[in-house]
């Protein structure tokens, strides 16, 4: 069984395409005792629908790829992006993998970072774990709206911010815009239309750290790439004043 899923996602990465996923295929579960999970949902949603380990655990470039291309069309250079780094927190004693939980490492900050979405900062203890709290003032300044745009972001990220600077002595604001940045690239190129991410589907996806393909929702036909991912940088840092 093992041996056709791993087929199966060399065919789709090799072909460059999005393919159809089910729940059936697929299927959600949530960790369970002993699974390692990091503070980005992003791939923890992979492990908790087994297209990554389900345990969490010796992730190499190939499966993080493979995952990524299929749970989410990312193409591999933006993978790289996260998981050559990914690799330098890895205390699996192989220097090719590495474990969900390790790169919730804050010092030095490789991917975890102050000012995220979804995790409290490290300064407050837990950076690893959903943040009732933290989700709850993301939700505040995004208001009753059903679309999150380019404006959206810029004054959900400012007011981040501007709380974290006020609340945390040792909020790395630096690493903190790179990483909010980067975050909402993913958003708003996996759940929407270029610069518009349909709230809905951010919601479940953040809350259940699940894929919302009970709401509808396939991977992107067009793939998440780094040069579409600057791009939507760039536009929410010119409202981000």
């Amino acid at each position: 069984m093992a041996i056709h899923r791993v087929s199966f996602f060399g065919l789709i990465v090799a072909a460059g395409v999005s393919a159809f996923l089910t729940e059936e295929e697929f299927p959600w579960q949530p960790p369970g005792p002993g699974d390692l999970r990091s503070p980005c949902p992003g791939i923890n949603t992979l492990a908790n629908h087994g297209l990554l380990p389900r345990d969490g655990r010796n992730i190499d470039l190939e499966v993080l790829g493979e995952a990524t291309a299929l749970g989410y069309n990312m193409e591999h250079n933006t993978m790289l992006a996260v998981g050559i780094p990914a690799l330098t927190t890895s205390t699996t004693g192989n220097s090719s993998t590495f474990h969900l939980s390790d790169v919730d490492q804050h010092m030095p900050q490789v991917i975890e970072h102050d000012g995220s979405i979804t995790r409290d900062d490290k300064y407050f203890g837990d950076s690893n774990s959903f943040s009732h709290a933290a989700w709850g003032r993301a939700l505040a300044s995004w208001g009753d709206i059903e679309i999150i745009d380019f404006a959206a972001a810029a004054r959900e990220i400012k007011a981040r911010f501007e709380w974290g600077e006020a609340n945390n002595p040792e909020f790395n604001a630096t690493f903190a815009r790179t990483g909010s940045l980067l975050q909402y690239a993913l958003l708003l190129s996996a759940f929407g239309d270029y610069g518009n991410a349909n709230m809905t589907l951010i919601r479940y996806w953040a809350e259940h750290e699940r894929l919302p393909l009970r709401l509808g929702w396939q991977p992107p036909v067009n793939n998440i790439n780094s040069t579409m991912n600057r791009l939507i940088a760039a536009n929410i840092s010119a409202l981000w004043v």
